[in-house]
């Protein structure tokens, strides 16, 4: 049952409390205690995750300034947007923006209101960084689909969410953090399928070598070659896209490239299958446009952002041979092929990916205490070999009633 009789109840008693310049960390319960007893060491990445969020977030807890409740922060007076609570942290010089949730039905629609006064903030402060913005949801209720929209909020988009309940011990009425492993919905194993991974190889050409008597005289430019590859990795990280690239050398001086860029990104209409692992998923209109569209075109990764990627790193690789992209396929194919051909020479990552790699270069380092390079490809390939599945979801089209002759008559 709730504590507040309404939505309104609880911001009006909320505004009391920061109206007296009551700090968030004070109406916590344990507030301290939970702080300094929370690890980032767990087996799972998404708990670890979602604790480095909540942490983040604490951060700006201790000294809190009002500086908006519940008024209109648009720049544009002919739109709405009224944020529940927008505070300023003196000590971390961030905004906090909280939105409150009094409802059994509280949605994603908490996360997205967030989303949304966040970017209209940033319309006054444009230099302001997602680092600087915390989010606050406070929720009498955890339904699924919030919990989903924060744990991807905070996994995909690495973004700094902490989410809170109102909460009445003895006979005070404050608020308690809620689980990480309650966000996480059970899934405390980061995963994904070889089909969400697209991607080609982008083969450096060196087409004199041969006749040179020098197929591998690319070698003397290895200091370019991965100065593309960090090129890269920047590039997807300022995307807020995920992926990852490899570098391969051939064994033999068969063909005209000896040297292979393998790059792959996270496609996310390949997504789309999962949903049907839980038996009671029913996709609604707007789902099923989206599969329609899957089924239609397959689009698997090879977009505008893969290519963007590349060319940020083709930039170091033309001045010394003919970067070319062959063999559009996703990441079970291109792995099979490149490191049964070739020897790979270095690594890199984007988004999740890249901290991925760097946390479990970090355990090795700690515990074989061995001097690894800082873009170990076998490293890498350890822990995509943990993370990546192959899993093929085949979709039933027709009991979908998208088969050939009915898809239109769904949709009229």
């Amino acid at each position: 049952m709730s504590l507040f009789a309404d939505e309104a109840a609880m911001q009006k008693w909320l505004h009391k409390k920061l109206k007296k310049e009551v700090a968030l960390a004070d109406l916590i319960f344990d507030y301290e205690r939970y702080k300094s007893s929370i690890r980032t060491d767990d087996p799972s990445f998404v708990i670890n995750q979602i604790r480095k969020s909540y942490l983040f977030c604490m951060d700006s807890f201790d000294i809190n300034e009002l500086l908006f409740a519940n008024e209109n922060i648009s720049l544009n007076p002919k739109d709405i947007l009224k944020p529940d609570f927008v505070l300023y942290a003196a000590e971390t010089q961030s905004i906090v923006i909280v939105e409150l949730k009094n409802l059994k039905s509280a949605t994603r629609q908490a996360g997205t209101e967030v989303g949304a006064y966040a970017a209209e903030i940033k319309s006054y402060l444009p230099f302001m960084a997602d680092g600087e913005v915390v989010n606050v949801i406070i929720s009498s209720d955890w339904p699924v689909l919030l919990r989903h929209y924060v744990m991807n909020e905070i996994i995909w988009l690495n973004r700094n969410v902490i989410c809170l309940e109102p909460l009445k011990r003895n006979g005070r009425i404050g608020l308690a953090i809620v689980s990480p492993d309650k966000i996480a919905n059970d899934q405390l194993k980061f995963s994904v399928s070889q089909r969400q991974l697209g991607g080609f190889h982008l083969c450096l050409y060196d087409y004199g070598a041969k006749q040179a008597g020098n197929f591998f005289r690319m070698d003397d430019h290895q200091n370019r070659i991965r100065t593309a590859l960090n090129a890269m990795a920047a590039r997807g990280n300022a995307l807020r896209t995920h992926g990852f690239a490899f570098l391969f050398r051939v064994r033999s001086d068969f063909g005209e490239a000896p040297y292979i860029i393998t790059i792959v990104n996270f496609s996310s209409f390949q997504g789309l299958p999962f949903a049907f692992l839980d038996p009671e998923y029913v996709p609604n209109k707007t789902a099923m446009r989206f599969l329609q569209l899957l089924r239609d075109n397959d689009p698997e990764g090879h977009g505008q952002m893969l290519n963007k990627i590349c060319e940020a790193g083709e930039v170091f690789l033309k001045g010394f041979c003919d970067p070319r992209p062959e063999d559009f396929r996703d990441w079970g194919y291109l792995k099979e092929y490149a490191f049964h051909e070739m020897d790979a020479m270095a690594f890199t990552g984007w988004g999740v990916f890249e901290e991925m790699y760097f946390e479990l270069l970090a355990k090795k380092y700690d515990a074989l205490d061995l001097d690894f390079e800082y873009d170990n490809p076998m490293v890498a390939i350890s822990m995509l070999n943990e993370i990546v599945q192959e899993i093929d979801l085949q979709i039933d089209w027709e009991k979908l009633g998208l088969g050939d002759d009915d898809e239109d008559d769904f949709f009229e």
